[in-house]
């Protein structure tokens, strides 16, 4: 689902779920290292697909860890 490009930037920041992923919001995925527009973009749709989206509260959901 993901470019190599999207899941080395996720997998170097050690987010290594969806879970994990849909807790950050999109200004700080762009701090990191080789993350661009295009990756972003990419992600945006994996979690759209799966009815999610960043800047989740996991906390009240009591959600699993899913991988991507």
């Amino acid at each position: 689902d993901l470019s190599v490009r999207a899941f080395n930037c996720l997998k170097a920041a050690k987010i290594n779920s969806l879970s994990e992923l849909v807790q950050y919001e999109q200004e700080d995925l762009m701090k990191f290292r080789n993350f661009g527009q295009k990756s972003l973009s990419e992600i945006e749709q994996v979690l759209h697909e799966r009815g999610l989206h960043f800047g989740m509260d996991l906390s009240k959901l009591g959600a699993d860890r899913d991988e991507y």
